[in-house]
């Protein structure tokens, strides 16, 4: 049997109430040589005779592993993957029923290594999905990906964007085991190693982000904010800066303005969230991380940097001024 011209790695926990349709937008799509690589990751709910019936399909295979994070079965994904291209699907949402056609189409008419999409919030999945209907294609450098990625311009979550499966296996690319936020400097990773992409946008999808699911990564980052978790953040973003820094990717001080935000902001949204007798030379010590890279880098304030320096330097005079 051929490989399959893209292979979509589907990362599955716990999430029998979502899986059927999301498999199923898989499987209904208009571009049919597709692999489907199901990934369960120790379930516990009834997943796996889920995952399981669509091994009708001879293009689904499933695997099985003890849990080990979102990461570690994308991860395991990737060695069963011999495909020309791969996509990082979640197993509680939907794509339009023509995406891989439609990027496919984009790869065979452009010299590019990299597609990334747009999603749409919904609050159900649904049984019947339309089109999706392009209406742009921007052709852009690394660079300029990247310059978007930092800016929030495009998405950084794997699920947002198809690529050539050698920019992965050829750079030894992984997702970081054990970390939340993984998304972001594997994506970093990932677009500094190409040439150029386009960036899709259009109507319909083409990805429909279930929003608020309960039990998701991102709504338990949302609701139960932890020192842990904010020590996830601080290593998946210093380690997305070190590395574009190594990369010589950006502009130097551009890089340093972008993580000297990034320390600012993520210092002021948890210190509101968690400070106590008991973690406060935890932030101490944070802030004077934060100061000795202002001065190192003589970074140089925008009028937003200095409203978050006021903020963090004085967070209940800034509170004060909000109330008032």
């Amino acid at each position: 049997m051929m490989p399959a011209k893209i292979s979509i790695i589907v990362p599955i926990y716990n999430v029998d109430t979502y899986l059927k349709n999301a498999l199923i937008s898989l499987q209904q799509q208009t571009y049919r040589d597709i692999k489907v690589i199901m990934v369960n990751d120790g379930s516990i709910d009834h997943s796996v005779e889920i995952a399981q019936q669509f091994l009708q399909d001879s293009r689904f295979i499933l695997v099985s592993q003890e849990n080990q994070g979102l990461s570690a079965a994308r991860n395991t994904g990737l060695k069963y993957v011999d495909s020309e291209y791969v996509y990082f699907f979640d197993s509680d949402d939907q794509i339009a029923p023509n995406l891989i056609e439609t990027a496919l189409a984009v790869f065979n008419k452009n010299r590019i290594d990299l597609i990334s999409f747009e999603s749409e919030l919904v609050k159900h999945q649904e049984e019947f999905l339309l089109p999706f209907e392009l209406t742009n294609l921007d052709i852009i450098n690394r660079e300029e990906l990247l310059m978007r990625l930092l800016s929030k311009r495009v998405m950084m979550t794997a699920w947002s964007y198809i690529t050539r499966t050698r920019i992965l296996l050829d750079n030894n690319i992984l997702f970081p085991v054990g970390k939340k936020f993984e998304d972001e400097n594997t994506a970093a990773k990932i677009f500094s190693s190409i040439s150029k992409a386009a960036v899709l946008t259009g109507k319909n999808g083409p990805y429909f982000y279930l929003q608020d699911r309960q039990g998701s990564i991102m709504t338990e980052a949302h609701n139960h904010a932890s020192l842990s978790q904010l020590d996830d953040r601080r290593y998946i973003f210093k380690d997305e800066y070190l590395f574009l820094k190594q990369q010589n990717s950006l502009p130097v001080n551009y890089l340093n303005d972008w993580y000297f935000n990034k320390l600012l902001t993520t210092y002021n949204m948890y210190r509101n969230l968690l400070i106590d007798d008991n973690n406060r030379s935890y932030f101490r010590t944070y802030k004077n991380e934060i100061l000795a890279f202002q001065r190192e880098n003589h970074i140089k304030l925008t009028m937003q940097m200095r409203k978050r320096l006021l903020k963090m330097k004085y967070p209940l005079i800034t509170k004060l001024r909000n109330y008032l």
